[in-house]
């Protein structure tokens, strides 16, 4: 999914440079600049879900490791 993302963020960023070198309408930028934002988007809140998920995986090791050492 964030490699899907990315994708989208580099054709926002081609599409603000064509829409800016090539169509005289002001809309189009501003279409490519909030694809690109929501992209961006995407990506941080992805990014910062799978770093909580592993963080919480990790943590959960180290709480039965200790419990493994307690009974022990």
């Amino acid at each position: 999914m964030q490699g899907l993302r990315l994708i989208g963020m580099v054709l926002a960023v081609a599409g603000i440079i064509y829409a800016i070198e090539y169509v005289p309408s002001g809309i189009a930028v501003w279409f490519w600049v909030a694809l690109l934002g929501i992209g961006f988007f995407g990506l941080l809140f992805s990014f910062r879900t799978v770093r909580r998920r592993s963080g919480a995986a990790a943590a959960g090791a180290r709480h039965r490791a200790k419990s493994k050492k307690r009974r022990a």
